[in-house]
């Protein structure tokens, strides 16, 4: 399929699409006798796998290792870099589940009790 085509399905402008092809993500389309790039239909999925890792929070060169030089997936080394990035998050909860109980403290100080917010008591929370 054309880059327009592919751009349509995906959703993705057809600068992306060269982008992504630049930075190895995409393998590199071949060239009809005018110039024009075609795509299997295989790239199509790829970038699905490409936009949806995105989403989830990894790096485009963490994605790249997702898939082998002949561009299968690269399975063990995913499975790897899922559990790195689910180490993350969860570290990510804890530090948002933690300014959550701050932020209720600071709010709680002001309702009931802190005259301006110069008496508040600042334990945890670092000055920089």
């Amino acid at each position: 399929m054309k880059i327009g085509e592919l751009s349509q399905k995906t959703g993705l402008a057809a600068s992306a699409i060269r982008f992504y092809e630049e930075q190895g993500l995409l393998e590199p389309a071949a060239r009809g006798g005018n110039g024009y790039r075609h795509y299997p239909d295989s790239a199509l999925r790829r970038l699905y796998m490409v936009r949806a890792a995105q989403s989830l929070g990894f790096t485009l060169d963490t994605i790249r290792g997702f898939f082998t030089d002949a561009g299968a997936c690269n399975k063990g080394h995913t499975l790897e870099q899922i559990a790195v990035r689910v180490r993350a998050v969860e570290q990510e909860q804890a530090m948002l589940a933690r300014q959550r109980t701050q932020l209720f403290e600071l709010r709680a100080m002001l309702e009931h009790g802190a005259d301006s917010c110069q008496d508040m008591l600042f334990d945890d929370v670092a000055l920089q």
